[in-house]
């Protein structure tokens, strides 16, 4: 406020000085000029009516000669007064206008109504820096997960396009530059309701400015920051990052895991997808020689699993410093026939279309289809533009950078226990993963689940309260089944995590224990987390499902029930 009132004055100060200085004269002009009334009589305009006849005519709205008819000298002083007069306001007019189609002053108004709206936020929110494609799509899903976000975008267009979607309209959302410590501070980085801070915009250094900027100010926030440099990425971590998403290794690991474990791979593929969407299908790469066209960030990573593999590859790639590493390597693009007929495209197994352009990538696809119409494909996208592109050129796995970024930060802000529970999956042999597998198959019904915490504290550790005031211990098969009905039935759930302080049991069984405090982690259908909410918080409920009787709800015949059953005892 003090910064729009600083640059009104600033602006505005002339103007006003003219205009009162004008406005003064013309008052004293006809306060000190006789007139007469009807009757002839010498008449002098008080202060009110000499105020009140200037400011009328000198606007333009022209009521008449008050409160008598003017005498000439009169007339005379109005016609000399009023021309300045008009042009003083127009002039005053002309430069609030000016004021107000002024960049900085609508910067500062911006920012302004940007910081009040953070600090009318009420709800939880993270500060997500960067609007781009992993942005937008972190905001989304933060919203569908009925969480609050606060957006830092450098480019003013992308906020402009937010305001004119249903979905973003009422986020709010300021144009500056993400890395500036006024920035951050606008956007509530001090407000206690900050959960953490999401850097996701494409400058590697920028989110590491971010983070350093973070950590120093408010360490005990949480930061997730993308990186897709190996030296920023170090960087970062030597100062507490919390998260560092680098989404060409999260693909390169996933892939390797889809190697030597696609059961591993498929349940964690559902694990992390959109609730609802279709459940990906059983995918299993081939083992062989394959053909990876481009080394740079993406498919020096990709060769390094392979590597890890044991599997052959062969690199094209165009730029001949990157080919001295690699034996066999191949120099062009990989767009061109003779190219892929150079690396012998007709015995591999698979193609990786690795280049940092989607067009190529998408051409080294087609033509590589035409000469081995049997290759196991796999593609890096980068716009996401390019989706039905992508989605139409018989690709097998498409790397999309964004999704891959967005899907690990809204796994690790919205069901922190999942990333514990993925890093357990990938320990597990083969048979562990199938039978995981054997049972998300039986409750999920091919879509992918929804995923919740459970805190068993407060209001939802209602239920375990009584009963363990009446002795009676509840175990996870309690609150995997539907209390509403008689017979016995199964929720659409599975429980994939317990916490309880420092211990963790993954996949615990029926006969497990739950004792307020626990956390769990579940995977499931929605109405499955809406049952077992109404149970936990439902005391009577939980308590005469286990029992086996209806528990009186008023608080006399509880009274009487516990009476008779200190005299049975």
């Amino acid at each position: 406020m003090n910064d729009i009132l600083w640059l009104t004055m600033r602006r505005m100060r002339t103007p006003l000085i003219l205009m009162m200085l004008m406005f003064a004269a013309s008052v004293l002009g006809m306060l000190s000029i006789p007139g007469q009334d009807e009757l002839g009589n010498p008449y002098h305009l008080n202060f009110l009516e000499a105020a009140y006849f200037v400011a009328i005519t000198t606007t333009t709205i022209g009521f008449g000669e008050i409160p008598h008819t003017f005498t000439d000298a009169q007339r005379l002083w109005v016609f000399l007064i009023i021309f300045p007069n008009v042009a003083t306001w127009i002039y005053s007019v002309g430069a609030i206008l000016g004021l107000f189609l002024d960049e900085r002053f609508r910067s500062v108004l911006a920012r302004n109504r940007f910081a009040r709206q953070v600090r009318w936020t009420g709800d939880p929110f993270y500060i997500v820096c960067g609007f781009g494609n992993t942005g937008s799509l972190v905001v989304q899903g933060l919203l569908q997960r009925n969480l609050h976000a606060v957006v830092l975008e450098k480019e003013a267009e992308q906020v402009h396009r937010m305001a004119l979607t249903d979905t973003f309209a009422r986020v709010p959302a300021l144009a500056a530059d993400v890395t500036k410590r006024e920035s951050l501070e606008a956007a509530g980085m001090f407000n206690p309701q900050c959960q953490g801070v999401i850097a996701t915009t494409n400058d590697d250094h920028a989110n590491l400015t971010i983070a350093i900027t973070v950590k120093l100010l408010r360490p005990e926030l949480r930061v997730l920051a993308r990186c897709e440099s190996g030296s920023v990425s170090a960087n970062m971590a030597s100062f507490g990052t919390d998260f560092i998403i680098d989404p060409y290794e999260i693909f390169a690991d996933r892939l390797a895991l889809a190697l030597h474990s696609p059961a591993k791979y498929l349940v964690q593929d559902w694990l992390i997808s959109v609730p609802g969407s279709t459940l990906r299908e059983p995918l299993e790469p081939p083992l062989g020689r394959w053909l990876v066209c481009g080394v740079g960030r993406f498919g020096a990573k990709i060769v390094q699993r392979l590597t890890q593999n044991d599997l052959e590859f062969t690199v094209v790639d165009s730029h001949k410093n990157r080919l001295k590493s690699y034996s066999g390597a191949v120099r062009g693009r990989g767009t061109e026939a003779h190219t892929l007929e150079q690396a012998d495209v007709q015995s591999a197994v698979g193609l990786i279309a690795g280049t940092g352009d989607d067009i190529d990538n998408l051409s080294i696809i087609m033509t590589a289809l035409e000469l081995n119409p049997e290759l196991f494909v796999i593609a890096r996208q980068e716009l996401r533009t390019h989706n039905e592109l992508f989605d139409a050129s018989r690709a097998d796995l498409v790397a999309r950078r964004s999704l891959i970024a967005a899907r690990r930060i809204l796994a690790i802000v919205t069901t922190p226990l999942l990333n514990a529970f993925l890093e357990f999956l990938v320990r597990q042999d083969e048979r562990w993963a199938q039978q995981l597998k054997q049972r998300l198959e039986r409750i999920l019904f091919g879509l992918a689940p929804d995923l919740w915490v459970t805190d068993l504290t407060g209001e939802t550790a209602a239920g375990l309260e009584t009963c363990r005031r009446y002795d009676t211990p509840v175990n996870l098969a309690t609150l995997t089944r539907t209390t509403r009905k008689e017979e016995t039935e199964d929720l659409a759930c599975l429980c994939l995590l317990l916490e309880r302080g420092a211990q963790r049991i993954f996949l615990p069984d029926d006969e497990q224990l739950i004792l307020p405090g626990d956390r769990l982690l579940f995977a499931g259908r929605g109405t499955a987390r809406r049952e077992m909410t109404i149970t936990l918080s439902d005391p009577n409920r939980l308590l005469g499902y286990i029992a086996g009787v209806s528990m009186p709800r008023g608080a006399i015949w509880r009274w009487w029930l516990n009476r008779q059953r200190r005299k049975g005892a």
